[in-house]
């Protein structure tokens, strides 16, 4: 029995295909995570006081805590996390979760109206542009030498490349102009995680937990392994960053 399994994705391929899990298999993915999981968890894309959205909305009673992810790679941001939530993985989540969700790598679809994107594109339409602009110069500057300077120094004409940008991005922002939606579902026993996606990487790990459970996953998809490579646990909530527990959905001291 393997430890760890990776989903094969488009790199595996000489076509470089498409790579998912979707329909009556990742059902089936889902039936497994589900019967193995206590807890799963889903990432809030965009701002934390965007708009939530139908999936956010539906799955609030069955809300447990919350813990931040992953770095945003935003350049003048570079401490910006988003908000990972954790539900009960029980009969009714699930099918919540498959409403919204159907393939191994697909984010719930977003509540704006149809003309949002363009009102978006208008309103940081010059936002857009210096920041495009500061990035090329940030990259020009690189690749003519720019790492040869102490961190400091690089740091400092980071910042000043950039100034304009993030000067209209205050000027312009609201959390309001954005609706947010759900992704990266993530499956914990206890407080351990046992299956990872993230999705706009498609990417997904795996603890094996037993021989059943392997069988069953390599007949749903196609599997590399990485146990001499991913250590374990995956990710623990022991040692999550920004972790609380919310108790009749609102947050309240967390035991560790």
């Amino acid at each position: 029995m393997h430890s760890v399994l990776s989903f094969k994705d488009g790199s595996y391929y000489d076509d470089h295909r498409e790579a998912t899990i979707e329909g009556e298999k990742f059902q089936a993915l889902m039936d497994l995570c589900f019967a193995y999981g206590d807890t799963f968890s889903l990432r809030r894309c965009q701002w934390p006081g965007s708009h939530d959205g139908a999936l956010e909305q539906a799955l609030r009673p069955y809300l447990l805590g919350e813990y931040l992810s992953y770095e945003t790679l935003i350049c003048f941001d570079r401490k910006s996390r988003e908000k990972c939530y954790l539900y009960s993985a029980c009969q009714e989540t699930k099918e919540i979760l498959l409403r919204h969700i159907h393939h191994l790598f697909d984010r719930e679809k977003s509540l704006a109206p149809a003309d949002h994107q363009e009102y978006l594109n208008q309103k940081y339409n010059a936002f857009s542009g210096a920041y495009q602009a500061a990035n090329d110069r940030w990259v020009k500057y690189l690749q003519s030498g720019g790492l040869k300077y102490p961190a400091k120094q690089r740091k400092a004409t980071e910042r000043e490349i950039f100034r304009e940008a993030k000067d209209l991005w205050r000027t312009v922002f609201r959390e309001e102009d954005y609706y947010s939606h759900m992704e990266d579902p993530c499956f914990f026993r206890g407080t351990e995680l046992f299956f990872e996606a993230i999705t706009h990487e498609h990417q997904c790990s795996v603890q094996v937990l037993s021989p059943a459970f392997e069988e069953r996953l390599c007949e749903l998809g196609s599997w590399a392994d990485m146990s001499d490579e991913i250590p374990l646990p995956l990710f623990s909530l022991d040692t999550a960053e920004g972790w609380k527990q919310y108790k009749n959905g609102r947050p309240c001291e967390g035991l560790r």
